[in-house]
């Protein structure tokens, strides 16, 4: 038969994780999943862990690449899922034991293309609230949009999801940067949805790694990680100026508050040659930016915003805070 939902879960070198994240998965309350672990190159014994759990239990399928990144096991793995719900989870998460059927449950009663929950960060001491996702699932909401919902602009992760084949499919949705490749396609996803149901359930824990090699977000102040951070930016913004340009003042606030301090947060650790690709990247998105949203902005980030584009890193480094821990 054909699964209800079908769990892509890409992985490279979690090997101290990957176990966690599969049992997580099959001690769903959902029934009818296939899980479809894809192995992007894994140099630990990350594949010979999954292919263990594989042998024991017939829903769980295992993949293997050489290493190509995260949007292109993302993309192998939906090739070849099966199910009618289509789910994405990173191979050093866990999905708390109702995420699934909350969230296929929510789609299968209202019709939505999208449901979406609440997230906490996990590490070794528990789970915390994820401060960028507060008011956004602070209420649950049934078949919304993100036109009326605007705060779900900060949505931009695939892992909290669960979508309809069905308009994946339709929409030929994939992924294409090779890091911080989520928000482009989830904005586009949300914007071409029909309706989205919010969930204000906790969903998806996003792990903070304490052993192994460090996650992508946890290297967020190395200079060409930053940059591919900003070209995320810009990717995004012209997501949203060509579908849905009534979404440009949310979104570029959002990111002058956020994603765009990283590289003048990083003046601290590295000079400007080294940051040049982040820092030029930076300010071809805030020159992009409508007048009346910087305006808008508090003082101290319209200042910042400003020197950006003046190019005044000798001030930026006197006012910018240093970075903060991940």
């Amino acid at each position: 038969m054909r699964p209800v939902l079908s769990i892509v879960v890409p992985m490279f070198d979690v090997d101290h994780y990957i176990s966690s994240c599969i049992e997580s998965i099959l001690d769903q309350q959902l029934t009818g999943i296939e899980i479809i672990v894809v192995d992007d190159g894994s140099t630990d014994t990350s594949r010979a862990i999954a292919e263990e759990w594989a042998r024991k239990d017939s829903r769980i399928r295992v993949f293997k690449q050489s290493n190509a990144g995260l949007s292109a096991a993302r993309n192998v793995g939906v090739r070849v899922a099966r199910g009618r719900y289509l789910a994405f989870c990173d191979g050093d998460d866990v999905v708390p034991a109702t995420g699934y059927v909350s969230l296929v449950g929510s789609l299968e009663a209202t019709g939505s293309d999208i449901a979406s929950g609440d997230v906490r960060r996990l590490d070794s001491t528990g789970v915390r609230p994820h401060p960028g996702y507060q008011d956004v699932f602070a209420h649950g909401r049934r078949r919304t949009h993100i036109r009326r919902h605007t705060a779900l602009v900060r949505d931009r992760m695939v892992w909290n999801k669960v979508f309809r084949r069905s308009f994946w499919d339709a929409r030929d949705l994939a992924f294409a940067l090779p890091a911080y490749e989520d928000a482009p396609v989830m904005m586009r996803a949300h914007i071409e949805a029909s309706a989205v149901d919010v969930l204000s359930e906790v969903v998806y824990f996003w792990r903070i790694r304490e052993s192994g090699a460090p996650s992508i977000t946890q290297r967020r102040d190395e200079p060409e990680n930053i940059a591919a951070c900003m070209r995320m930016v810009l990717d995004t913004f012209e997501v949203i100026s060509t579908l849905s340009p009534e979404l440009i003042p949310p979104y570029a606030d959002d990111m002058c508050r956020g994603d765009i301090h990283l590289p003048l947060r990083a003046l601290h650790l590295h000079d400007d040659a080294t940051l040049g690709d982040a820092l030029t990247l930076a300010r071809s998105f805030v020159t992009s930016v409508p007048a009346e949203v910087l305006h808008a902005l508090p003082t101290t980030d319209r200042h910042l915003m400003s020197l950006l584009v003046q190019g005044d890193t000798a001030r930026l480094r006197q006012l910018v805070d240093r970075p903060l821990p991940v």
